[in-house]
């Protein structure tokens, strides 16, 4: 019973990295806007599942939380780099 809510949360984080990686070039390695882009992106998505209402849009909102739980962790990253995780 519990594989079908894990998977619309890995879909939607899994996405959200994608498209992390994705604006990470475009932006020419600036990390704080594809960041800011990805959480941008999860609360439109929230906002549609709203909108769409019904079971559809529960199915939407359940995509949306995985995209937020994924834009927290890639800000949890930004804001402290790898230099600082891994030093004494």
């Amino acid at each position: 019973m519990s594989e079908s809510v894990i998977t619309p949360i890995f879909l939607g984080a899994a996405v959200n990295v994608v498209v992390f990686f994705i604006l990470l070039y475009v932006f020419r390695n600036n990390a704080f806007k594809a960041t800011h882009v990805t959480l941008i992106a999860s609360i439109l998505v929230l906002a549609i599942s709203f909108v769409i209402g019904g079971w559809v849009g529960m199915g939407i909102g359940v995509v949306s939380l995985g995209m937020f739980i994924s834009s927290i962790v890639l800000y949890v990253f930004n804001f402290t780099s790898f230099k600082n995780l891994f030093s004494k």
